[in-house]
């Protein structure tokens, strides 16, 4: 096999990764692609199969927006602002369609894994322990659809608010922190940042 073969193989296997989240959550036909300055300030702290999608497909809403491929810079203060603290070991990768923050974080030279940071309920839990086991398994799976990207109150969302904008979320109206439910009567809908900004300040 020639250098030239080589590098075909190892791209392909890079971006067969993906395939799966593409087939079920399709990419918008507004995404944004990152300029090789953000891409370059992230070569070194996240995976470059990551950085290869950003480029092949970019930023924005996919599966109509129940979840958001982002640019970590949007979000990186949301994320740090819940952690009372700076921490570039924790890099927001993609954002729900209701606002919760998937992490990524680089253990070691071995290990990794990636956390969703729960905004409405103020948890955090781990879903997968690579890359390519999250984006392959955790994220395409059918009862993560349904019970962590909440796709039935999505949808439902979607008919009475409309579709999202690429930096906008569905929130609760009160906010479940202060008694609000999970009903698509309880919906509205505004930017991610600010939403999130605001139950972190509403919880302490």
């Amino acid at each position: 096999m020639g250098l030239f073969d080589k590098f075909k193989k190892k791209n392909y296997v890079s971006n067969n990764i993906f395939l799966e989240f593409t087939r079920i959550c399709k990419p918008s036909d507004e995404l944004v692609k990152p300029t090789e300055e953000e891409l370059n300030q992230f070569k070194d702290i996240l995976p470059l199969e990551l950085l290869n999608f950003w480029k092949e497909y970019g930023f924005g809403n996919y599966g109509n927006g129940i979840i958001k491929v982002i640019n970590p810079l949007d979000y990186m203060g949301s994320l740090y602002e819940w952690f009372g603290k700076e921490d570039f070991s924790k890099i927001p990768i993609l954002v729900t369609g209701f606002g919760d923050i998937f992490y990524y974080r680089k253990l070691s030279e071995e290990d990794e894994d990636i956390c969703l940071l729960d905004i409405h309920y103020r948890k955090i839990r781990v879903c997968s322990y690579s890359l390519k086991d999250f984006f392959q398994s955790y994220i395409v799976d059918k009862g993560n659809h349904d019970k962590v990207l909440k796709k039935e109150l999505f949808e439902q969302a979607r008919g009475v608010k409309g579709n999202l904008e690429a930096k906008d979320i569905y929130f609760f109206v009160p906010s479940l922190i202060l008694g609000g439910k999970e009903s698509a009567d309880s919906i509205d809908k505004g930017n991610a940042n600010v939403h999130q900004s605001l139950l972190f300040k509403l919880g302490n």
